[in-house]
């Protein structure tokens, strides 16, 4: 991994490019020991599961020399670095097939040309005041014509944790439990909610999302700003790779704000740069989206490469050398060591070379001054002799 690279989990940025001296040696070197120490557990239970199978185990994070690694991802969500040919980019993995609107989200939809569609996944969650924060800002860009339509997957959310009444900033109250049960025209609320089909309807305007990838992924792909929630695991960096690549804005689970909210929905709905990078950024997906099926095709080529390059143990079962298995797309280098694979030698006889060579003619220019000094010299004594024997003979 290269050092311009980190994670915001750690408290860095994604891309170190930009950053001070101090933050680049924290997120370079001190960061990767910790992100380390953290994975030590997950590693050791993944290099069980690769012993089972036969394969040899690895605490490289990224998978090893030996091994090949799939990344559900690509350059231009992805900070771009030089990658082996073992480490391939095959994302955005997308299902082929999504299910389709209910009659009644797509009536919704319909009617309510300006919506937007929250929801925080299967795994992320917030605090009651937290949501009822969010629910108070719906209530305030739909009462100030900025959006007219909110569809919420609940999912996982504890709504029974919510408290009664949601307070505007006109000091009216409204029962939560009247959103919570469909009872507010404008606001939609459900438990799942067929996403992909939501995005690609032309009336949904905006995605609050937490930012997980498959979000992040549907969003490029239809063309959709966010508004991004992060929250936990990769979230925080997805919601920075997406802010840098100008489709989306960022809230912040510690000091969420209904103006906060409210000022970044319409500025995600008025500013045209968002919507213009989206669809930047919807031309990548899409055709990257069709690199699932190489990564099929990579999986397929090294399950049929055991039965000529594996070998069979006195039970039947598999032994694996992933150096042998993998070798059409192990670099030479790995198998040169050290010095030789990183051309280290060749380097330092080069370096040797240039010293011997420019001290040779560091050496050569000192004598020619030295020899040219002592000729002038002598030339300078001499006359000078000749000059004052003459001054004696007056």
């Amino acid at each position: 991994m290269p050092f311009y690279k980190s994670d915001p989990i750690f408290g860095c940025k994604s891309n170190m490019e930009n950053e001070p001296f101090y933050e680049r040696f924290r997120c370079s070197l001190i960061m990767p020991l910790v992100l380390f120490w953290n994975v030590k557990d997950v590693l050791d239970d993944l290099n069980y599961y690769r012993a089972k199978v036969g394969v040899k185990p690895t605490y490289n994070i990224l998978g090893g020399k030996n091994v090949l690694f799939l990344v559900n991802n690509f350059f231009g969500f992805e900070t771009p670095f030089s990658v082996p040919p073992l480490h391939q980019e095959i994302g955005p993995i997308l299902p082929d097939i999504y299910p389709d609107l209910s009659p009644s989200l797509s009536e919704f939809l319909e009617t309510h040309p300006k919506t937007m569609y929250f929801t925080l996944g299967t795994q992320a969650y917030t605090t009651p005041q937290n949501y009822i924060i969010l629910l108070q800002s719906f209530i305030e860009l739909i009462n100030q014509n900025i959006l007219d339509g909110i569809i919420w997957s609940t999912v996982k959310t504890d709504i029974s944790e919510l408290p009664p009444f949601i307070t505007l900033s006109s000091n009216i109250s409204i029962p939560t439990s009247n959103i919570l049960n469909n009872l507010f025209p404008n606001i939609f609320v459900m438990n799942f909610a067929p996403q992909f089909a939501l995005l690609s309807h032309k009336h949904l305007r905006v995605f609050l999302s937490h930012g997980g990838a498959n979000s992040c992924h549907e969003s490029m792909y239809t063309a959709t700003p966010m508004l991004l929630f992060p929250i936990i695991d990769d979230q925080n960096s997805n919601a920075e790779k997406l802010e840098d690549a100008g489709m989306a804005l960022r809230l912040s689970r510690f000091n969420l704000d209904v103006n906060d909210i409210v000022f970044k929905v319409k500025r995600l709905l008025t500013d045209e740069s968002f919507k213009m990078s989206a669809k930047r950024m919807q031309i990548l997906a899409k055709i990257n989206s069709k690199r699932k099926h190489r990564g099929a095709d990579l999986i397929e080529v090294v399950l049929n490469s055991v039965k000529y390059r594996g070998n069979k143990s006195d039970n039947g079962e598999w032994n694996v050398d992933n150096s042998i298995l993998l070798k059409d797309l192990i670099t030479p280098d790995t198998r040169m060591g050290f010095i030789k694979g990183n051309h280290f030698d060749v380097l330092a006889f080069a370096l040797i070379i240039v010293i011997i060579l420019v001290g040779a003619l560091g050496y050569g220019i000192w004598k020619l001054v030295y020899l040219v000094g002592k000729s002038v010299g002598k030339l300078i004594s001499v006359r000078n002799y000749a000059y004052l024997k003459s001054k004696k003979e007056q």
